[in-house]
């Protein structure tokens, strides 16, 4: 199985500006890897069932994890060698506009805390991921060179309705700043520290080795009238 970990946020990609509304967000960059020696692989389902509840029959399919074997007994996952071993329906693949590609639905969420009383003062919807290689992260004899699921390539591997995606073993699937939905909106809030929260898989929906490390956190000092932000040293209290 995978298993999936929420990478540290550079310090360059957590910002303060104007939206194109004029409204005040923190953008931030999040990069979800996978730690383990077998891949994270989805897949959609041959037609739509209405999986997001939208009533739009067009823009969406069931979304099933593959699993594969140590059929060869080597401790990590070997394209050619590994047989399938499973494969369990676990959500919904949507269609999104913005990105023009097609997203595993609530992969991650993003949380912003004041840091003196642990209140909840902003917070993303559940953000939805095409899952690609970007970049090896944690290299190991079963990590591939090239990347297994590289974005907009040909099918059956990429982001479109019918394709396959997934996070090679050892390698990051890396969501810039600059894209749609990876920003929270802070007009409004007093100057202070905070807590940024960033979850990989909030609901648990993708089988994998350990949900007890989807989570980062990261201290910041937050003056949102000055379109300001600074990284604070430590841990976060909450």
């Amino acid at each position: 199985m995978p298993d999936l970990v929420t990478l540290p946020i550079p310090p360059e990609a957590v910002f303060v500006e104007p939206d194109e509304k004029g409204t005040t967000v923190l953008r931030l960059s999040n990069e979800i890897g996978n730690r383990a020696n077998g891949p994270l692989e989805v897949f959609p389902g041959p037609a739509s069932v209405d999986c997001d509840g939208d009533s739009d029959s067009t823009n969406d399919r069931d979304a099933s994890q593959r699993i594969f074997a140590d059929t060869n007994g080597s401790g990590g996952y070997e394209a050619g060698l590994d047989a399938v071993d499973s494969e369990r329906a676990f959500g919904c693949m949507r269609y999104h506009a913005a990105h023009n590609h097609w997203h595993v639905l609530d992969i991650a969420r993003y949380e912003l805390r004041r840091e003196d009383s642990g209140k909840l003062v902003a917070h993303s919807r559940k953000v939805g991921f095409c899952f690609t290689d970007t970049r090896v992260a944690f290299p190991s004899a079963f990590t591939p060179p090239a990347g297994t699921y590289p974005i907009g390539s040909a099918k059956p591997i990429g982001c479109d309705a019918t394709s396959t995606q997934g996070i090679s073993a050892g390698w990051a699937d890396l969501y810039a700043f600059s894209l749609p939905g990876q920003q929270l909106r802070v007009d409004g809030l007093a100057r202070g520290k905070y807590c940024l929260s960033s979850y990989a898989d909030p609901l648990d929906l993708i089988d994998e080795l350990s949900e007890d490390n989807n989570m980062r956190r990261v201290r910041l000092s937050l003056r949102p009238r000055k379109l300001r932000v600074r990284r604070l040293p430590g841990a976060c209290p909450i």
